[in-house]
């Protein structure tokens, strides 16, 4: 991946944003996971040290992408112990919003919390499973909320009180602001009410799912597939 000067001048506009709010509103793994591989706020990170890192870990690692990926595709990197990164990173004019997933919020958002096995292993799972599915519209959007309301804009219940559990409110400091305000609706994590609960990509989430635990997530797989066998 190539950047210019101002790209990196956006990292770490981006970066120093969510400064503070890494201790106080997100899991402590994420902050671990920005250190052991090496995600700092200088510069956008080169992805090949990063993985070598991330793969000596865990065994996973980001690769290098113009844009979203659709759900085949994605599954398919999930599946393979990878997760897609933009090449590219959104412009000054609007630092809180990205139409399409940017480096910042792939490489710095997500990739920290696949430091974690257990979180690997669980995303390794969802998208072997998910593959099963493609040729069913309505078991692959219900894949999509999944993943959506936990792994994106997932919160989590730890012995500080609740935090921030997914990527693409970690990434987002509109979004961590106003997770942890008390305007949302939070509703108890449920595999059930999640498989029937549409979201929009181009707003605030006004709907957020509350784990008990992570362990809660990695162990929903079967419950949620259930139907659909």
């Amino acid at each position: 991946m190539s950047f210019t000067d101002r790209d990196h001048e956006t990292w770490r506009l981006l970066y120093r944003a969510q400064d503070t709010l890494r201790g106080e509103q997100l899991i402590p793994e994420f902050a671990s996971g920005l250190k052991a591989l090496g995600i700092l706020g200088d510069k956008i990170p080169d992805l090949e040290a990063v993985n070598a890192r991330l793969q000596g870990l865990t065994g996973w690692k980001g690769v290098s992408v113009a844009g979203f990926e659709g759900p085949e595709h994605f599954y398919k990197m999930l599946a393979n112990r990878e997760f897609p990164v933009g090449h590219f990173i959104r412009d000054q004019k609007d630092l809180s919003y990205t139409p399409e997933p940017d480096v910042f919020h792939d490489l710095y958002g997500h990739l920290p919390f696949y430091v974690m096995p257990e979180y690997g292993k669980f995303c390794e799972d969802f998208g072997t499973r998910g593959l099963k599915y493609l040729s069913s519209p309505e078991i692959t959007e219900a894949f999509q909320r999944l993943f959506w309301f936990t792994a994106e804009f997932g919160l989590v219940k730890t012995p500080k009180g609740l935090r921030i559990f997914g990527a693409g409110i970690a990434s987002s400091n509109k979004e961590c602001a106003y997770a942890l305000s008390g305007k949302p609706r939070l509703l108890a994590f449920d595999v059930e009410t999640i498989r029937n609960t549409p979201f929009r990509i181009d707003l605030i989430q006004e709907t957020l799912f509350v784990l008990d635990s992570a362990e809660q997530l990695y162990g929903c797989l079967d419950a949620f597939e259930a139907p659909y066998r």
